[in-house]
């Protein structure tokens, strides 16, 4: 078999034209072949109409810049496929990615999420990361729950096909940041999911990424997504407490990168995020004494407490 009609690989973009080519090859590229689309979020230029006309590939633009992650969902409201994968303009799939995912749902065709292992693409070469992630086949996610607690997130959302039917509620966590994150984990438990311990997909680590751009968004995903997520969906006592931890350092975490006038501005907008944050400020007295803390002064002891971690 050479072609399925089981998956559709979407890529939503917008301006960013300088690995775009590089990443649609890639999924052309297959050995198992499949749809492919792309989604242009209103930019302004015609590059990605024109490399799409060129290669035969379907072509979708949006009449207004409807937002990052309604972006993403849109490729789940016009595929026509079972499943669907997001591949992100700056990221390359291997060659195998298709047919290795037409394996595990001949084998699971219940299968709800199918992920791969990944690396890093970084001006250094090809890099490993840093996460622990369980592989093989979980017919819930309570497996995906647990390890985001003990070992830190990490689930690979970036190299995910997932059931079309199955995808609701990313507006909710819309505007960047881990938002992906986010609408996983807090469903998790109602999917099953297949890990193909394979390194299929490369992430493509540089300066453009929206992540760095919008670092205090991004940060602030991580605790919310431990406290108010994670920790609510398990009963084991010390997992509840490695979620608070976990979300107490990345508070921390914060308030070492970012200063006053950044965490002040982001307290304006309107999200899950922000009022996350405003409650803690609130509420909590150990986080409102740290983020009255100078910053310098928190950056300090956080790399120094990064330095000792790393020896021990």
């Amino acid at each position: 078999m050479n072609h399925t009609d089981l998956l559709t690989i979407s890529m939503p973009v917008y301006e960013r034209k300088d690995f775009f080519r590089d990443a649609l090859e890639s999924a052309l590229n297959q050995t198992v072949k499949c749809k492919v689309i792309v989604i242009d979020n209103c930019s302004s230029h015609d590059y990605f109409r024109q490399v799409c006309k060129e290669k035969g590939v379907t072509y979708y633009r949006n009449e207004r810049n409807i937002g990052l992650a309604p972006n993403f969902a849109k490729g789940f409201e016009l595929a026509k496929t079972k499943y669907v994968m997001n591949l992100q303009d700056d990221d390359l799939l291997a060659p195998e990615y298709v047919e290795a995912f037409v394996d595990a749902v001949e084998k699971y065709p219940d299968l709800d999420i199918f992920f791969t292992d990944f690396e890093r693409l970084t001006p250094q070469g090809r890099l490993p990361h840093h996460h622990t992630l369980p592989f093989g086949y979980m017919d819930n996610g309570d497996t995906v729950i647990e390890y985001g607690i003990r070992y830190k997130l990490g689930f690979p959302y970036i190299s995910s096909a997932i059931k079309r039917t199955k995808v609701d509620g990313f507006d909710e966590y819309d505007g960047g940041g881990s938002y992906d994150w986010a609408w996983l984990y807090s469903n998790a438990d109602q999917f099953s999911f297949y890990g193909d311990s394979r390194k299929l997909y490369l992430f493509r680590d540089h300066e453009m990424q929206d992540t760095k751009r919008n670092l205090v968004r991004y940060v602030l995903t991580i605790p919310y997504i431990y406290e108010e997520i994670l920790k609510k969906k398990v009963s084991d006592p010390k997992l509840k407490k490695m979620a608070e931890k976990a979300a107490l350092d990345e508070l921390v975490r914060l308030k070492a990168i970012a200063n006053k006038k950044m965490i002040r501005e982001f307290l304006r907008t309107d999200s899950v995020f922000s009022d996350y944050l405003r409650e803690k400020l609130e509420r909590d007295r150990l986080v409102n004494l740290l983020f009255c803390l100078p910053s310098l002064g928190v950056k300090f002891v956080y790399k120094s407490w990064r330095k000792l971690a790393a020896i021990l």
